[in-house]
């Protein structure tokens, strides 16, 4: 169901109790969050069934913002590793198109090569069209 600002609702059962969620999720997302809470407080309980279960709910927390906490740091170092990349595509395409550029002994050697290229151009063009025409 969505309401008026585009949030849906979703009904989660989290540790044996009904609850009324909203957001932006999609029900994938939703029943995916659902499941892995569950399973993850249920492995507490095996774990600390000493603890009460609100501490166990603490538990599950903090734990989760510390799996948060890791995943961000992951994050930013493939962001880091991004940039670097990207630098480095830089400078090596801009390294190719300044070795790939001549420079002309003279005015007369460029209108030379100039014409030389234009030539194998037309040439290649001619040849390409008259092997669609068959």
């Amino acid at each position: 169901m969505v309401n008026q600002n585009g949030k849906k609702h979703y009904k989660a059962n989290l540790a044996g109790k009904d609850y009324t969620i909203s957001g932006s999720a999609s029900l994938p997302h939703f029943k995916a969050t659902e499941t892995l809470f569950n399973k993850q407080l249920k492995q507490i309980k095996l774990v600390s069934p000493q603890l009460t279960p609100v501490d166990q709910a603490i538990l599950l927390s903090f734990n989760a913002l510390s799996d948060q906490l890791y995943k961000q740091s992951e994050i930013d170092e493939l962001q880091a590793k991004i940039i670097a990349l990207q630098a480095e595509l830089e400078q090596a395409l801009h390294a190719k198109k300044t070795s790939v550029k001549r420079t002309p002994k003279s005015a007369i050697g460029s209108i030379i090569d100039d014409a030389k290229h234009d030539s194998k151009s037309r040439t290649k063009d001619n040849l390409f069209k008259q092997g669609t025409n068959s």
